[in-house]
Order: C-alpha cells, then structure tokens, then sequence
C-alpha cells in the first residue's frame, strides 16, 4: 500500500498513459489494425493511421505534460487522458464482443487501458478531487471528442462495419 501511496503522490506518474498508449500501438500496428479499422470504421488507410496515431500521441503527451506541471490546474487535462484509455478500451472490446472478431488492439486495452485508467482515476478519487465536474468534463473531453464520437460518425458514414453491429446503419 505504502508503494500505491507514493504513487499517488507523483503528478509524473500521468506519463504512464503515455506508455500504456505505445504498447497498444504495437499491439494494433503487429497484428493488423488498419484492414481491421478499414471494415469497421470505413476507408481506413496507412497514412490515416500513422497521423492518427501521432496527432493522439502529441495531445495525449500535452495533457500529460500540462498536468504534470500543475495537477489542480490542469486536473481536467490528465482525466481526460484517462477517459481517452478507458474509452479506446471500451471501443475495442465491445467491437471484439459485438463482433465475435478480433479488433487488433483488445488484448492490450483490456490488460493495459482498464488498470491504467481506473487507477489514475482512482489517485484523484483518494486525493478527494473527483467531482461531478471533472468526471463530466473529462469524459466529455476524453472520451467523446476524442474517441468514441468521432469513430461512430466515421462508420455511419461509410457506413461501416462498426454502425452495422452498433445497429445504427443497415
């Protein structure tokens, strides 16, 4: 417990998203995420990916930043970094689940994302600083703006894979 208490008391312990964020990398890059991304979330190609994937990083990286430099300032900044792993996971695995394929990526959302996420966001928790507020404001930040809104719009676009099993295209 002594060991989870320093933690807590680290604001550069928000880097770990940072490297929770580049093995789910490796894991989507290794083992096929851009066909996979193209039947689910339609016209998916390598250079989406690669731009994609460096334009998350450089915003995941200033959020973690901006909090490490001041945690009550930017406490908003650093859950919604949490909210984005979280959410990402959450995409993965209910793709994987409503599927019943593998979506290249779950295995290190459902290992890496879910512990990541829930215990930095459990670190706020223990220092008394989740609010209603935050938690609204970091989800609507990090998850929606940043994951989950842009990816269904993209796939009832095209309409997509993911819109089919989501049942919100035919």
């Amino acid at each position: 417990m002594r060991k989870l208490r320093d933690w807590n008391e680290r604001p550069g312990a928000v880097f770990i998203l940072c490297l929770l964020y580049a093995l789910h990398m490796a894991e989507e890059f290794s083992c096929g995420f851009v066909a996979w991304a193209d039947r689910y979330f339609g016209s998916f190609d390598w250079t989406q990916n690669l731009l994609g994937n460096a334009g998350f990083f450089a915003v995941l990286t200033l959020a973690c930043f901006l909090y490490y430099k001041n945690p009550v300032k930017h406490l908003w900044l650093g859950m919604s970094a949490a909210m984005w792993v979280l959410s990402n996971a959450f995409l993965h695995i209910s793709a994987t689940v409503l599927s019943g394929e593998y979506s290249p990526g779950v295995v290190t959302a459902a290992l890496l994302y879910i512990p990541g996420g829930v215990c930095f966001m459990a670190m706020q928790g223990r220092k008394r600083l989740l609010t209603w507020k935050n938690m609204g404001l970091s989800c609507a930040v990090g998850a929606m703006v940043f994951m989950l809104i842009p990816a269904l719009i993209r796939s009832v676009y095209f309409h997509a894979e993911l819109a089919k099993v989501l049942h919100l295209v035919r």
